[in-house]
């Protein structure tokens, strides 16, 4: 072999090896960046994207790449990269339901509902995601929002195991007081009580829903007994006392939780009214001198 000759082929594989060496990097950092996460080092993964992401062209970069490294960053805690980089992946048409589920994470974490919101309702629209996880916060983000309707709807598609959750319940309670539905809120109201005796909200429920059958009660015997005093009508009207009494005596049950839990002004009224349709003067001032 003539020394020429030699020289032309050291040439040309250098050659070969200058335009392979780019390559062989770029895929390397980018196995780097695959096996990191896989060991749960995503910060040293982050870096390796990185370094694949500025080797490479960025008409070669496939949209899964970008998503997949966003995931990545997510997981090491840089939500302004992660975010950065799945704008990449949707410039490059690319999605999946754990992208999206990531996004909805982070707008969660910045605080920004409509945000979180938009990409929530995203995913059950394309993704056929049901998961417990996502509905269960679609239904949070629909009452922080003010739309029951919607959080009813969504309240449908929970599991049993979730809408059992004592917060849940609670909620669940809430959008259907404001609602109006008062026969759930009645059985519901019990149902969180035995979970959380101390709930204010159901409490009040209860302790005003038989108070004011009390009270109303009181009022139309009283109101139907003065139009005609009869002998007939004032046993009759005696009945329906007793029943009233029931009804107050009832209230009271709960009202005595709440001034257990918030003694004062707020619930002083009702107090004060029951003894002296009770006929307990004193006990009724008692609790009227809270409302000076």
């Amino acid at each position: 072999m003539t020394i020429r000759k030699f020289l032309w082929i050291l040439i040309v594989g250098g050659l070969f090896a200058a335009c392979g060496t780019p390559k062989v990097l770029e895929s390397s950092n980018k196995d780097n960046a695959k096996t990191a996460a896989s060991q749960g080092n995503y910060s040293q993964a982050v870096d390796a994207w990185k370094l694949y992401f500025d080797q490479t062209p960025i008409e070669e970069v496939a949209g899964a790449d970008f998503a997949e490294a966003a995931k990545t960053a997510f997981k090491a805690g840089d939500y302004n990269l992660s975010l950065s980089w799945f704008d990449q992946a949707r410039y490059k048409n690319y999605a999946d339901a754990e992208m999206y589920i990531t996004l909805a994470e982070i707008f969660k974490d910045k605080k920004n509902i409509s945000k979180e919101l938009n990409t929530l309702e995203y995913i059950t629209e394309n993704f056929n995601e049901s998961s417990s996880q996502i509905n269960s916060r679609l239904f949070d983000v629909y009452l922080e929002i003010d739309s029951p309707e919607k959080a009813l709807d969504v309240w449908n598609r929970l599991d049993k195991t979730t809408k059992n959750e004592t917060s849940k319940l609670h909620s669940y309670f809430l959008v259907q007081k404001e609602l109006k539905d008062t026969v759930v809120c009645d059985s519901v109201s019990l149902v969180l009580l035995e979970k959380a005796p101390d709930n204010i909200d159901a409490l009040e429920w209860n302790a005003e829903k038989y108070y004011w059958k009390g009270e109303n009660r009181y009022q139309r015997e009283m109101a139907k007994y003065n139009k005609k005093k009869t002998t007939r009508n004032y046993k009759t009207l005696l009945k329906e006392l007793d029943k009233a009494t029931a009804d107050f005596k009832r209230s009271l049950k709960y009202f005595d939780k709440l001034w257990e839990i918030e003694p004062g002004k707020k619930y002083a009224s009702y107090f004060a009214n029951i003894y002296a349709r009770f006929g307990d003067e004193k006990r009724s001032k008692s609790y009227q001198k809270y409302l000076k």
